[in-house]
């Protein structure tokens, strides 16, 4: 299985918990960290690069939410839109933020961005995470377990 785990993390929170997802989901994985810069909150933000997701049999997000949005919003929706050959891939999506009640929102935001692309989201996974202050050793095995779960599915056909 060939799989392509895109993340955005600002204080290394993300970054943490898609390491740990990325264990638990083994194999040929290709990471790509997006640079978080002021552009990626602008307006109208361009890509530096297009993202293809051809040859992958499965696409991963992680990000960091903020004010119940997936976040950098603007940035992260960019590469997914500007994303090629991403319809109908299966999707695993790992999201961080600092309050629980973020979740649904985030969740809800997120779908709007993914319906367009026409995939199959067949993860969620939403980890609070407080300035770091809660990013505990446990949720991070949560994290990877997610990717075990994931990764069986995937192989499963689901």
């Amino acid at each position: 299985m060939k799989i392509l785990l895109v993340y955005v993390s600002k204080t290394g929170n993300t970054e943490k918990v898609a390491r740990s997802f990325a264990r638990g989901l083994g194999g040929e994985i290709d990471v790509v960290k997006l640079d978080l810069s002021p552009e990626g909150v602008l307006k109208e933000f361009q890509p530096k690069f297009t993202l293809d997701a051809g040859p992958y049999d499965l696409f991963c997000l992680a990000a960091w939410v903020m004010v119940m949005k997936v976040h950098p919003f603007l940035a992260l929706a960019s590469y997914i839109r500007e994303c090629r050959n991403l319809e109908g891939k299966k999707v695993a999506v790992c999201l961080t933020g600092g309050a629980g009640l973020s979740r649904n929102h985030a969740y809800e935001d997120l779908l709007h961005i993914l319906e367009e692309k026409k995939v199959k989201l067949i993860g969620f996974s939403y980890t609070t995470t407080l300035l770091g202050l809660t990013l505990t050793r446990k949720k991070l095995e949560k994290a990877e377990q997610f990717g075990q779960e994931i990764r069986r599915l995937v192989e499963q056909g689901g």
